[in-house]
């Protein structure tokens, strides 16, 4: 299992670098091309710092369980746009929004679990 956390994360560490070259050595690169619509880089932010201040306002409170409340929470309110229940339009764009945000609240977590299990593991 460690393997494949280190490699998986080796990979994604060489496809961003190899985007962020390719925007660098350019000429042509047009930033403004790649960056988000306000209401992803919205979604995100606010998956993000709910779930951290939530995880540091409630320390008896598991941040895995804080992290899935939202994620059900935020799905819920996408859904209820459906049916017109709450202002806006379901976007699945938005939920993966949501999804990034929480996990990259909770990827310090993630990454301090991992090095414990590891360490146990080497002794």
């Amino acid at each position: 299992m460690n393997a494949v956390v280190i490699w998986g994360g080796r990979a994604l560490l060489l496809a961003v670098f190899a985007v962020a070259l390719s925007g660098a050595l350019n000429p042509n690169h047009d930033a403004s091309s790649q960056v988000p619509p306000p209401d992803v880089v919205q979604h995100i932010g606010y998956g993000y710092l709910l779930t951290l201040l939530s995880i540091a306002s409630l320390p008896r409170v598991n941040p895995w369980w804080i992290g899935g409340a939202f994620l059900v929470m935020a799905t819920s309110f996408d859904v209820m746009q459906i049916f017109g229940l709450v202002s806006g339009t379901f976007q699945w764009k938005d939920i993966a929004a949501n999804v990034g945000g929480v996990a990259a609240a909770l990827a310090p977590f993630a990454l301090a679990r991992f090095r414990r299990v590891g360490a146990r593991g080497a002794l």
